[in-house]
């Protein structure tokens, strides 16, 4: 039990940490601008045709190919000092124990990148009133632009996944989705953590963009089967139908889990066995 409570401690510490960190305030003001734009001309839309935008703009936006990675490359500047350490960090450390404030760490990203996407969520809620509108199926805003040809008429910046409207429910689909995107958030986050935190440098950031670069690149460049072994692919609901070359949520959940514990088991055996914490 008191392991456990200098981890929440831990934890606590760094969310405090962040909330008053400038660099936090100026980047959820980036994302409320960028969904803001993004739902600009559905907002118009559902003014010009009367109808209401029903509350599932996150599984939209997050299924798009550039939303996710513009999103993303966000995150990673954010979390791009991971470990964070200002000047009361030895002594908190210190206090903890190594293993402690290691598993702190991880827990603070958890729930760091949990308020990041839940944040998403709501902005891409708040970004569309007056005009939400809470039901159970995806309204007559989200189906028109997806079947018709008033996204192009109205400049909708972003793809509308026909497929997966039309398999899923809403609400499923939202849950799933908001699991999905938190996962990978915070894939990228303990990437970033454990390459400063091994090798002692700030070339993590570097490497969870290639993350990300990696699944523009498939789409762009590659075969798209080796979307199977992007984890921003993985975030997208209407890639796992388990119809090629898409892939299953199985598939999914087994490949990021099976990431998540290397890379946790990697860097937890380096920490204990790392001298000292500096």
């Amino acid at each position: 039990m008191d392991k456990f409570k200098k981890i929440v401690r831990v934890c606590r510490y760094q969310l405090s940490l962040q909330s008053k960190d400038m660099k936090t305030k100026v980047f959820f003001l980036l994302l409320f601008l960028y969904i803001a734009g993004l739902m600009s001309p559905v907002r118009e839309f559902a003014g010009v045709v009367g109808e209401r935008i029903a509350p599932w703009g996150f599984i939209i936006l997050f299924n798009d190919l550039v939303i996710p990675f513009v999103i993303f490359s966000l995150w990673c500047i954010m979390v791009c000092e991971a470990p964070f350490q200002n000047d009361g960090y030895l002594y908190f450390a210190g206090r903890s124990g190594k293993v402690n404030w290691f598993f702190g760490e991880i827990l603070f990203l958890t729930v760091y990148s949990g308020i990041f996407v839940l944040t998403i969520a709501v902005f891409s809620i708040v970004c569309g009133l007056p005009y939400v509108t809470f039901i159970g199926n995806w309204g007559k805003v989200w189906t028109t632009l997806a079947y018709t040809d008033a996204a192009e008429q109205f400049s909708i910046p972003f793809q509308l996944p026909q497929s997966l409207m039309s398999d899923s429910t809403p609400l499923k689909a939202l849950l799933l989705s908001i699991l999905l995107v938190w996962w990978v958030a915070f894939l990228l986050a303990v990437t970033v953590f454990m390459i400063n935190w091994i090798f002692r440098t700030k070339i993590g950031v570097a490497v969870a963009w290639l993350l990300v670069f990696f699944d523009l690149t498939i789409y762009n460049i590659l075969d798209l089967q080796l979307g199977s072994y992007s984890v921003i692919s993985l975030s997208k609901l209407s890639k796992l139908t388990g119809r090629p070359p898409n892939f299953s949520v199985h598939w999914a959940i087994l490949f990021l889990s099976v990431f998540t514990i290397g890379t946790i088991v990697l860097t937890t055996v380096y920490t204990m066995k790392r001298k000292g914490i500096e």
